[in-house]
């Protein structure tokens, strides 16, 4: 029974040390995807405004193409451009990607505080040998590290999940529009449903 006690505490202690980076390298990538919809927050108050001045009379193709379009609405004017014939193709390949955003978002919000608990639950046993044997030094310290990977590790969740929220309302928006501008142009009646993941 030692034995197996042994291993399995050896085993979940290896995990200390990845489990620490990967809390570090999902806080600097939660910071870059918020510094990424910061920066499209600007770019969509350009397509506010295009599609304010859309919507002042007929939105005609023509006129849609006449004005300067951002993301997924730039897309979707080059392809209204290019490739007309196309357009469901071009809607349904930004549904994709705008799924995949969303999905990758959503495993971020559960991995972090996945990785926060990871990365208490491991030093909370050296914490507690320590305690016993009256090293309050060695319980202190290991008591921060586990500590401090909740906390990073909940931020981490907290923040992709308000970014997914984000991007998944965005992303409804711009489809809404395309939609309907397809149908006034092209008569479209299918429509597909906007991701909820």
């Amino acid at each position: 029974m030692e034995q197996l006690q042994s291993l399995l505490y050896w085993i979940s202690s290896a995990f200390l040390l990845p489990a620490l980076v990967a809390i570090v390298a999902l806080f600097v990538y939660a910071t870059y995807l918020a510094g990424g919809v910061l920066a499209e927050s600007f770019e969509r108050r350009a397509n506010r405004e295009a599609l304010r001045r859309l919507y002042e009379s007929e939105p005609t193709l023509e006129r849609f193409l006449g004005l300067d379009w951002k993301l997924a609405l730039g897309r979707f004017a080059k392809g209204a451009r290019l490739y007309p014939e196309r357009l469901d193709k071009i809607v349904g390949d930004l549904e994709n990607d705008l799924r995949q955003r969303a999905d990758r978002l959503s495993v971020l919000s559960r991995t972090g505080p996945m990785l926060g608990l990871i990365g208490t639950l491991i030093p909370l046993q050296p914490a507690l040998a320590g305690l016993a044997a009256g090293d309050m030094q060695s319980m202190a310290s290991n008591l921060l590290i586990g500590f401090t990977t909740t906390v990073v590790g909940l931020i981490v969740g907290g923040a992709a999940f308000a970014l997914g929220v984000q991007v998944r309302h965005w992303g409804r928006q711009d489809l809404t529009e395309m939609h309907y501008l397809m149908e006034i142009w092209f008569g479209e009646t299918s429509r597909e449903e906007a991701p909820d993941a």
